[in-house]
């Protein structure tokens, strides 16, 4: 984008646009550049495939695939964990192969109906080991980039506002700062931090103040034409917030006192998510955070036995009680949720009875419309990438299949030229077909 093109948004008041929903935030970044996209002349706006959402968990720190899910008939994995391999004594098969972790036992009913899927397998070429440019690069779904400041669902929802800029196409629950995939163009993001007390404050037209490049000392440059068009668009943003945001209160304010009955908080998270989509507020994508930002997480460096297995037993309370919760709901044939991690880890235990970050992992898809079962080969475990998996999936490739097989979006102008779609996961019936 052109430096002379450009508009920072400043405010007079405040930092950033803000609405709080009780410590709950709708931001955009703080001097982001904002521009509408345009559509392609004699294309019709996309709006997707209606009705439809997409969950993302994200698993913070980089989860230990092996010990999730179990290679456990492979003496490669005996050999490399002297330690860590006893979870496999009371694993649960799924196949010749392979086994889930103890503390995922609440998913094999769903594996077994073929409602999970596990995509093996998945990373990407020269995978970063840091834990911000990998987290980054699957944020941004541009590997290696340090530059670009949106995100692969932020710049899908910016696809959908062209259509529908009356709704807010996606939503963060949780407490981190907003991630990055959800930062677009023109779309605009909420975040509900805490579900049990929901008030939505109003942003002032008068608290907002543009200005080309950075704000003088007094006062601000005069507006040109582009930049009214970006404070016209910034109004109706707040306008647009506030809308959906009478709807979410109204769902939060039903489901609330049966969050508290919760045991997890993810569990409460997506009790909360299934709500807002049975209330029907029109948000396609959902996303929250597991596992960070306190310290460890699925960083499991050392003593990883005791603590995989607690998060491994939130996480798969949370999804089996999320499935429980839209089936008795009837929207199960309207959701597809995926976890993520920003990398797997090495196949080898270290001296501290935990495991250092590795390459490949394995992602779980679950719906209704998801085609379960094991979906590509498990990655060998005497071929390795610095003593971790090698992918043979790349994970824009899920994205495409997500946002086109599920959404009905054009995944080119959200991921660019990437491999797939691979029919990973969605059923023939539920394929929303190629958006063009």
């Amino acid at each position: 984008m052109r430096d002379d093109a450009s508009f920072r948004l400043h405010l007079s008041r405040r930092k950033f646009i803000r609405m709080s929903v009780a410590g709950t935030t709708l931001g955009l970044l703080p001097g982001a550049c904002l521009f509408p996209l345009t559509q392609p002349a004699g294309k019709q706006p996309v709006e997707g495939a209606k009705g439809r959402s997409v969950i993302v968990i994200q698993l913070t720190g980089g989860n230990d695939i092996l010990n999730t899910v179990i290679p456990y008939q492979d003496p490669a994995y005996f050999r490399a964990r002297p330690t860590l391999n006893s979870v496999a004594k009371k694993a649960r098969p799924i196949s010749d192969n392979l086994a889930f972790h103890p503390a995922l036992d609440p998913l094999r009913e769903l594996f077994q109906d073929g409602q999970l899927a596990i995509l093996q397998g998945v990373g990407y070429p020269q995978s970063s080991r840091d834990h911000q440019q990998a987290i980054r690069d699957w944020y941004t779904a541009l590997p290696g980039d340090t530059v670009e400041r949106t995100g692969w669902i932020g710049r899908a929802c910016d696809i959908l506002n062209q259509a529908l800029p009356s709704e807010v196409h996606a939503l963060f629950v949780g407490t981190i700062p907003l991630p990055q995939a959800l930062v677009g163009r023109s779309a605009v993001v909420p975040r509900i931090r805490d579900a049990n007390n929901v008030n939505w404050e109003p942003l002032p037209a008068g608290d907002w103040e543009i200005s080309s490049g950075e704000p003088p000392d007094e006062g601000t440059a005069p507006l040109t034409a582009e930049a009214q068009d970006l404070l016209r668009h910034l109004r109706q943003t707040a306008t647009q917030a506030q809308r959906v945001a009478k709807r979410v209160q109204a769902a939060v304010e039903k489901v609330a006192p049966q969050l508290d009955a919760a045991r997890f908080e993810l569990e409460r998270r997506l009790q909360l998510i299934a709500s807002l989509i049975d209330a029907e507020v029109g948000v396609r994508f959902f996303f929250t955070d597991f596992g960070g930002p306190e310290p460890g997480g699925f960083d499991t460096h050392a003593n990883q036995l005791d603590n995989h297995h607690a998060l491994l037993t939130e996480l798969a309370q949370g999804i089996a009680s999320f499935a429980h919760h839209t089936e008795k709901l009837g929207i199960a044939d309207r959701v597809l949720l995926m976890t993520f991690s920003e990398f797997g880890r090495t196949l080898a235990e270290n001296g501290r009875h935990g495991t250092d970050h590795g390459a490949a992992t394995s992602l779980f898809v679950f719906g209704k419309a998801v085609q379960g079962g094991l979906v590509g080969k498990h990655p060998s475990l005497y071929q390795l990438d610095q003593g971790g998996l090698i992918h043979h999936t790349d994970f824009r490739a899920v994205y495409k299949s997500l946002l086109e097989d599920w959404l009905g979006v054009p995944a080119e102008p959200v991921l660019g030229p990437v491999p797939g779609p691979v029919p990973l996961f969605v059923k023939e019936e539920y394929r929303a077909g190629r958006a063009s």
